[in-house]
């Protein structure tokens, strides 16, 4: 939601939750009155020791209200709690309706009839909210002791939910009467506040069915409500910050997609930056142990360009050349960079061939947005592993955020590095083919990729020999030629996008060697 530019929202119990609007959204809460005068009347929460009590006092509250021809409306936590009034209800052979979760079906005709005289509904906090109860005309608006009875079993957690299910009741200047009852068995009452009410009731001799009516009783409730809202707050503040080093990664991520849906010259310049990050990281690497210049290991750096991006840099091998690290490096970028312009050379003469338009583009654009999208997908997983692990540097007396954005950082580099390598790969080893074209008549069938043959081990450049090219299809009337069908060493490639199969870090290598892929050209990323 943080990400639009304008937000508003409009609900009944907004007011206690400002602080949070305020923290996490930037909002203001502004209180609109009631179009008419609340004479609701909420009375002091009775409370009781057990459960047991807890109830009978209920169902002696709805049969003195039902006797009094007044609709009463039973707010529940639960929907297990729903139903044990039920049963009760019917053993006290008291008519009355259910509305939860399994009667959804029938929610609309139980609230239309929950205002009527003498109607018994029971209803869990989430089920018929949102919805106005209608009072009978044949309720008495006499006095405001009469309208709709609401009747709590217990406090939810949240104060914003107790306010829902009071204000079911004198809505738009109608009477009512809302009523909660509560034991010291109750889940909020045994987190907080339990102690303090036992020793009251026990010094007070209080007997069975006894019942505390008091205001410091309500008060200190309300005060247990703030306490868990606030730890709710801040549980869901806490998430909202490890949530916010995802965005951030997001919006990189994200920004590279849009440059790979572009499919201009600035999609050329990021695959440009994409490839020369990647040479960079792999000369690093290569020459990573070396002290001195004739310690550098050129032909297994020459070694390493070519198998695992088809980069032919004989110029490193050259001491006059690429006497130092930054000459090597520079001498590895220019061959990248030429390895990359003949590949964008071959797609533009392939589309002349076939007849096709915008070939380069839709193959960058395309191998761009997989790997982008393969690789992120991926990292989500580790991030959402990370951050619930990470929880256990606190008894190391670390702040698991502090340790969560590092670890964030640090894996988000890998991913980029890893992004930038396997573009690099994918893009300079990739061929392009064509099906050719059905005969007129008949429905053409979903394309084939052609295995492409292994490059040679001589170079690079036999890649774009001409023998390597298709013969474009043959012309059969005015139809154009079918989009090409992509591939690379790794399998075909969809042009819409489509992910290729991915190779494990534990899985034999691609290229042959018998050693595992992480040893292998998956090092390099």
């Amino acid at each position: 939601f943080r990400m639009y530019e304008k937000l508003a929202g409009m609900t009944g119990t907004a007011e206690t939750e400002e602080q949070e609007f305020f923290q996490i959204y930037g909002l203001e809460v502004a209180v609109i009155p009631t179009n008419r005068p609340v004479v609701r009347v909420d009375e002091e929460d009775r409370i009781y020791k057990t459960r047991r009590e807890k109830y009978n006092a209920i169902l002696d509250e709805i049969e003195q209200v039902h006797t009094e021809g007044l609709p009463v409306l039973i707010g529940t936590v639960t929907v297990e709690v729903s139903e044990t009034l039920s049963r009760q209800l019917k053993r006290r052979g008291l008519k009355h309706e259910v509305l939860n979760a399994k009667y959804h079906q029938r929610e609309a005709e139980i609230v239309a009839g929950a205002g009527q005289r003498g109607s018994i509904t029971i209803a869990t906090n989430m089920a018929g909210r949102g919805t106005d109860i209608k009072l009978g005309p044949d309720v008495s608006k006499a006095a405001i002791t009469h309208g709709l009875q609401i009747i709590g079993t217990e406090r939810h957690e949240s104060r914003r939910i107790d306010r829902q299910l009071r204000g079911r009741s004198g809505r738009q200047g109608d009477p009512g009467r809302s009523l909660f009852f509560l034991s010291l068995e109750d889940d909020l009452m045994r987190l907080f506040g339990t102690d303090r009410i036992a020793g009251w009731m026990d010094k007070g001799g209080a007997e069975e069915g006894e019942v505390i009516s008091h205001r410091w009783v309500t008060g200190a409730i309300s005060q247990a409500q703030k306490r868990v809202e606030l730890q709710n707050f801040q549980s869901r503040k806490r998430l909202l910050e490890y949530d916010d080093v995802m965005n951030q990664q997001r919006d990189v991520v994200y920004s590279l997609r849009l440059f790979a849906l572009e499919r201009g010259e600035q999609l050329k310049a990021e695959a440009t930056r994409m490839v020369d990050q990647a040479v960079e990281r792999l000369v690093t690497m290569a020459l990573l142990e070396a002290d001195r210049p004739e310690q550098f290991d050129r032909d297994g750096l020459v070694s390493a360009l070519l198998q695992q991006f088809l980069i032919s840099a004989d110029a490193v091998t050259d001491t006059a050349r690429a006497p130092t690290r930054e000459a090597i490096l520079a001498a590895a970028r220019e061959a990248g960079h030429q390895t990359l312009r003949r590949k964008l050379d071959y797609l533009q003469d392939f589309a002349r061939q076939v007849g096709a338009v915008d070939v380069e583009a839709q193959v960058l654009s395309t191998v761009m947005l997989t790997v982008l999208d393969e690789k992120w997908k991926d990292h989500l997983y580790d991030l959402d592993q990370l951050r619930h692990a990470i929880q256990y540097r606190a008894y190391g007396q670390r702040d698991p955020l502090v340790e969560y954005k590092k670890e964030a950082f640090e894996m988000f580099e890998d991913l980029m590095r890893d992004v930038h390598a396997t573009f690099t790969e994918r893009f300079l080893k990739i061929q392009v083919s064509a099906e050719p074209q059905q005969p007129l008549g008949r429905r053409p069938g979903p394309p084939r990729a052609q295995t492409p043959t292994p490059a040679p081990a001589s170079g690079a450049d036999d890649l774009f020999a001409p023998e390597a090219r298709m013969a474009p299809p043959p012309e059969i009337g005015p139809r154009l030629p079918p989009p090409p069908v992509l591939t690379t060493n790794r399998g075909p490639l969809a042009p819409s996008g489509g992910s290729t199969p991915a190779v494990g870090r534990n899985d034999p290598c691609p290229c042959g060697s018998g050693r595992k892929y992480k040893k292998c050209h998956g090092a390099g990323g």
